[in-house]
């Protein structure tokens, strides 16, 4: 870093220390945010499982959600995983999670350009890009495990030495506690028939529910599904995803056939596009399709807007091809203009659907391209 500042012009080098602190100060600012808020940092679920409670009956039959927000929906891997923030009260808490977070969204940018020879100039522009993006900063301000899922979402697509080859499929499952996200994983690998590394990836998931149940005193079979039963008891739908306009529209009656129908709906979605896909070499091309899927068919919410990170880098280290270009403006959109548009439109669920549409129209473009020619990319 030292070396590649010393190389530029005077002027250039006053403009990246301007525009340094410029991001220095927005990232500042959504850390003292977050140290206010972090309502969805999942504190109280975790330290009622590490009590001996099942969280998951106990929230569903008392209703006793702390802040309002943290309500268990998660896989039960995740409530083992943050048994660090259980030893501590609220307000510490708050302060290890924001402390990951800052980890989090310096060190994915940092890999994934890494892995993929991005410039130090180009990497500089992405993390300045993703830590002053509305997703991140929500990210922060909510305590919300976005960056996290990102995180794991993106270790099967690095390449590395066949001795970390497993070890990073097997942590790579942490992903599939946010069923909302993870599943993407999960269907790719069975699209591929890579059943090897489908079984590594649900290792975790398996030692979550069983140790979960174990813990709890809980009935194995009961548990397993119970996860299931809180979402869709919860009927949690957003405004701008094909999952959720259908239950608005078409199956309005929250029972386990429309559960099904819409679920099967989704799922034979997400299997074309990744069957699509399934031979493409590129891992980062791949990487930003997967992340890009949940956007269109799961529900999700502002901040999970950080998947479009592979993306942002995959359309600036290959800028020159017109597709990259209607790429890069996309994420640009959703990274600072979309919350500040959808707030001056006023019928919502007519925006929503539009860009829906935009999505949809860009991923068939997308995967179009990348059939034909991600074997010549770098």
């Amino acid at each position: 870093m030292y070396s590649f500042i010393l190389n530029l012009s005077l002027r250039n080098r006053l403009l990246f220390i301007i525009l340094s602190l410029v991001v220095l100060s927005f990232f500042i600012q959504t850390i003292f945010k977050g140290l206010e808020n972090s309502c969805d940092l999942m504190w109280q679920p975790s330290k009622i499982f590490w009590e001996g409670i099942n969280h998951y009956e106990y929230q569903m039959r008392t209703g006793d959600i702390f802040l309002g927000c943290q309500a268990g929906r998660y896989g039960h891997f995740l409530f083992i995983l943050l048994y660090p923030i259980t030893l501590f009260e609220w307000e510490q808490a708050k302060t290890i999670w924001i402390l990951i977070n800052i980890c989090f969204a310096l060190f994915i940018p940092i890999i994934l350009c890494r892995f993929n020879n991005i410039s130090t100039l180009h990497t500089f522009l992405i993390i300045g890009i993703f830590l002053t993006c509305h997703p991140t900063r929500m990210t922060f301000n909510l305590g919300q495990n976005s960056l996290m899922i990102l995180f794991f979402l993106t270790l099967p697509f690095l390449t590395v030495s066949s001795r970390y080859r497993s070890f990073n499929m097997i942590i790579s499952g942490a992903s599939y506690v946010k069923y909302s996200t993870g599943y993407v994983l999960f269907l790719s690998l069975l699209v591929e028939k890579k059943f090897k590394n489908l079984f590594f990836t649900s290792l975790l998931t398996l030692f979550g529910w069983i140790f979960y149940s174990y813990y709890t005193d809980s009935s194995l079979i009961l548990n397993f599904f119970e996860p299931l039963k809180m979402n869709f008891q919860d009927n949690y739908i957003r405004t701008g995803d094909l999952y959720s306009l259908m239950n608005i529209y078409f199956f309005k009656e929250n029972n386990i056939i429309n559960k099904i129908l819409q679920i099967g709906l989704v799922l034979v979605g997400n299997i074309y596009f990744l069957y699509q896909i399934k031979d493409v070499k590129n891992k980062l091309a791949k990487l930003s399709v997967l992340c890009f899927l949940p956007l269109i068919f799961m529900p999700h919410s502002n901040y999970d807007y950080v998947l479009m990170l592979p993306l942002l880098i995959y359309s600036i280290k290959n800028y020159k091809l017109d597709i990259s270009k209607y790429g890069l403006y996309l994420t640009l959109y959703y990274f600072y203009f979309h919350r500040l548009i959808r707030h001056w439109v006023n019928n919502d669920a007519f925006y929503q659907f539009c860009m829906l549409f935009i999505f949809t129209f860009f991923i068939i473009l997308y995967v179009n391209h990348l059939k034909k020619n991600s074997p010549i990319l770098e």
